[in-house]
């Protein structure tokens, strides 16, 4: 596309209008000023928080389409600016359909060999289509219309309508499954009624690729172990700071729980629960651009999840409480505790699957006790808590600042900012359910007969740092 549009290649004389498709995408200016990838990464750090994960999330997409345009070479940069190429780039990745069974009347067979021998690339799996018209529809799971039907031979796409359309009615696709905090990304918008999925996580004190491994990157680095000694200087189950000499024994637990959560650090399936829409409806939105459609009778409605969003946690909240589970381990909940970490640590290491999709382990089946099992919540509690802190805002003060939007701008277009304040509440609304779950919980927990404060134990504040850098 980049070739193309800054005539660097021509287009054949079987499809004269490549050239012209190329040409008519959104430059560098268009995207940058409506889509995050291209925006001022000072004003998105403001708007969604430096550690929150809808900013770190676009980060790496910056940084990964940065990372193949450098990759590309000298000689290519000489023909097409860093500029141009990422504008094409986001064109793709927000506008492109994914076509199969290419014939070779579109792509030559000496073409197609050449690109699989000499860069690996198979056109005969698939490639993807720029389609004008279609490529301008958003997305909205209560779509009205349905692409596809490409037909390679005739260079065409078809789109046609799912449900009655009323007169003025936007058009409106489907692009598939994505949490918001990913649709944001890489499409510029969201769905701010409230409809799209998100996620609460529980990674704190390190950084996780929730984008999968980068260009170029076979083997992902682990986190370092100071990042994740962190995780552990609450010395759960311990009524004192674990200490190297006094406390031998739960010392060396403490030393594979260590390397045991620093193994399991960047599998985002351990770290993250999935939630679903904080609003369900099958109604299709008058128009996916405007932020009071006329059905509103101009009263925004903010979304937020509903009480059956615990009814979801209470069936779905525990499948991301390995971490926690590990962290709140201790030598008296396990006659052979320091074995099983070993016999997962050497499951991890000898298992065919990637640091990024770690095996089924033994930790997280074995039964636990009330006691262990409170202090799991509680740690899952805390560390939502403090990945909600992060926000530097509570949900209350950013429905005030969304409130303050739709005042400025009537009925106007939503905006990169609009669109921003959305995924922030969201990321915000996502932790508090967990951690009212969490906190819940433990209040059910500690009426439970025979259950005493001790059992259940947790100090206020984390142990001195020198105690945990002795692990290292």
């Amino acid at each position: 596309l980049a070739l193309l549009r800054n005539d660097i290649v021509t287009p054949s004389k079987t499809f004269p209008r490549q050239s012209s498709v190329a040409k008519a995408l959104p430059s560098y200016d268009d995207f940058a000023s409506y889509h995050p990838v291209l925006a001022d990464m000072k004003q998105m750090k403001k708007h969604l928080g430096k550690k929150s994960i809808s900013y770190l999330h676009l980060v790496h997409v910056r940084e990964n389409l940065i990372r193949e345009y450098d990759m590309l070479g000298t000689t290519f940069a000489t023909y097409v600016s860093r500029e141009d190429y990422l504008a094409c780039r986001l064109a793709v990745q927000s506008r492109s359909f994914q076509v199969s069974n290419v014939p070779s009347s579109e792509i030559p067979v000496e073409e197609r060999t050449k690109y699989k021998q000499k860069l690996g690339i198979d056109f005969g799996t698939a490639v993807v289509s720029i389609e004008p018209v279609n490529d301008w529809m958003n997305s909205h799971i209560n779509n009205n219309v349905k692409v596809g039907g490409y037909d390679a031979k005739k260079r065409s796409g078809k789109a046609w309508s799912t449900k009655p359309i009323r007169k003025g009615q936007e058009l409106i696709n489907n692009y598939g499954t994505f949490y918001d905090h990913v649709l944001f990304s890489q499409y510029g918008f969201i769905p701010t009624d409230g409809t799209g999925t998100s996620i609460a996580s529980l990674f704190v004190h390190h950084d996780l690729d929730l984008m999968g491994e980068l260009i170029g990157e076979t083997n992902p680095s682990l986190p370092p172990l100071e990042k994740m000694a962190s995780y552990l200087r609450y010395d759960y189950g311990y009524n004192e700071c674990i200490t190297k000499d006094g406390n031998p024994g739960a010392f060396e637990l403490k030393r594979l729980k260590l390397e045991y959560l620093q193994k399991i650090a960047i599998d985002p399936s351990r770290w993250v629960l999935p939630l679903p829409p904080r609003s369900s409806t099958d109604v299709t939105p008058f128009s996916t651009t405007t932020i009071i459609a006329p059905e509103d009778d101009n009263n925004y409605k903010i979304p937020s999840f509903g009480p059956d969003i615990y009814e979801y946690l209470e069936t779905n909240a525990l499948s991301a409480s390995l971490p926690c589970r590990l962290i709140a381990l201790a030598d008296t909940d396990l006659d052979n505790a320091q074995e099983l970490l070993k016999q997962d640590l050497q499951a991890l290491d000898g298992s065919s699957s990637t640091p990024q999709q770690t095996p089924v382990l033994q930790l997280e089946e074995i039964q636990v006790s009330i006691s262990w099992f409170a202090r799991t919540v509680q740690c899952m509690a805390t560390l939502t808590a403090a990945q909600k802190a992060k926000s530097l805002t509570s949900a209350q003060e950013q429905e005030r600042f969304i409130l303050k939007l739709v005042e400025e701008a009537g009925n106007g277009v939503n905006t990169l900012d609009w669109n921003a304040a959305h995924v922030k509440l969201e990321e915000i609304q996502s932790q508090s359910v967990l951690e009212d779950w969490a906190l819940d919980v433990l209040d059910k927990v500690k009426d439970i007969e025979g259950v005493s404060s001790r059992d259940i134990y947790v100090r206020d504040g984390p142990c001195p740092e020198e105690y945990t850098a002795d692990l290292i």
